[in-house]
C-alpha cells in the first residue's frame, strides 16, 4: 500500500489528509447559516460541469450567470470564480438556492481536495471550521461524502483536471481574445458542446464530456496555435 502524507501545506497553513474509512462525525446544516462556506470567504473557481449545473438549477443563461461571477486569468488560463465575499449570491437566510446544483467545494466542506504530485487527496484543513456543521451518526469520513453526493462531481471533476493539465501545455496568450474563446468553447453550457447535430437525449455529463473533447481540437484553431 502506498504511503499517503499526513498533511499538505495549503495556503501556509497545514490540512490533514484524511480517506473514506477515518472518523468524522459531522453533518453540515443547510438550512441557513451565516457560516464560512458561504460567507466571508474566498471565491469558488468553478468548473464547466459545476457552471452547467448552476444555470440548470436556477434556469439561467450563461450570460446571467456572468453577471455574478468574476472572471480572470492565472497564467493565461481563464478563470470563473463563484465570490463568497461578503456572501456567496446563491446564500439566502433560508439556505442555499441552488443546494442540488452546488459546487463540489461548498458539498466537500469542511474537506477539501487537492493535486499534488499527479495524485489526488482528501483533506481537512486547520481554518475550515464552520459553526454550522452539527453532530452526526454518520461516523466516517466516506459516510460524510455520500451524505453530500459527491462522487459524480468528483469524477467530473478529475476529468476538469485532465484537461486543464493538456491545455497548460498550450503556449496560451494572456489575453482577452483567449478568454473570449474559454467563454464560447469550455464554459458556455449555452452553446452546443461540438460541430454539427447533437443529440439531444445526452446528459448534462455527456455533453460536458464532449465539449471538453471538441475545446481540445477547437481551441489551438481559434486561438491560431501551431
Amino acid at each position: 500500500m502506498t504511503d499517503r502524507p499526513i498533511s499538505i501545506k495549503i495556503a501556509g497553513a497545514a490540512a490533514r489528509v484524511v480517506v473514506p474509512g477515518d472518523p468524522f462525525e459531522v453533518s453540515c446544516d443547510s438550512n441557513g447559516c451565516r457560516s464560512n462556506c458561504c460567507t466571508m470567504s474566498a471565491p469558488i473557481i468553478l468548473n464547466p460541469y459545476e457552471i452547467a449545473l448552476i444555470c440548470r438549477e436556477r434556469a439561467m443563461s450563461y450570460e446571467d450567470l456572468l453577471d455574478i461571477v468574476e472572471t480572470d486569468r492565472a497564467k493565461a488560463f481563464p478563470l470563473v470564480m463563484l465570490p463568497r465575499d461578503p456572501a456567496c449570491h446563491f446564500w439566502t437566510g433560508k439556505g442555499c438556492s441552488i443546494y442540488r446544483g452546488r459546487p463540489l467545494a461548498c458539498r466537500l466542506y469542511p474537506l477539501g481536495r487537492v493535486f499534488e504530485s499527479g495524485t489526488s487527496y482528501l483533506v481537512h484543513p486547520e481554518l475550515n471550521i464552520c459553526s454550522g456543521l452539527t453532530a452526526s451518526p454518520s461516523p466516517t469520513v466516506g459516510d460524510y461524502l455520500r451524505s453530500q453526493d459527491v462522487e459524480l462531481q468528483m469524477v467530473m471533476a478529475d476529468h476538469w483536471i485532465q484537461f486543464v493539465s493538456e491545455i497548460e501545455q498550450l503556449p496560451l496568450q494572456d489575453s482577452p481574445v483567449t478568454s473570449v474563446a474559454f467563454h464560447m468553447l469550455v464554459y458556455s453550457p449555452d452553446t452546443p458542446p461540438a460541430q454539427g447535430p447533437i443529440d439531444p437525449t445526452l446528459s448534462l455529463e455527456q455533453r460536458f464530456l464532449l465539449r471538453l473533447e471538441t475545446a481540445k481540437r477547437q481551441l489551438p484553431r481559434f486561438l491560431k496555435i501551431a
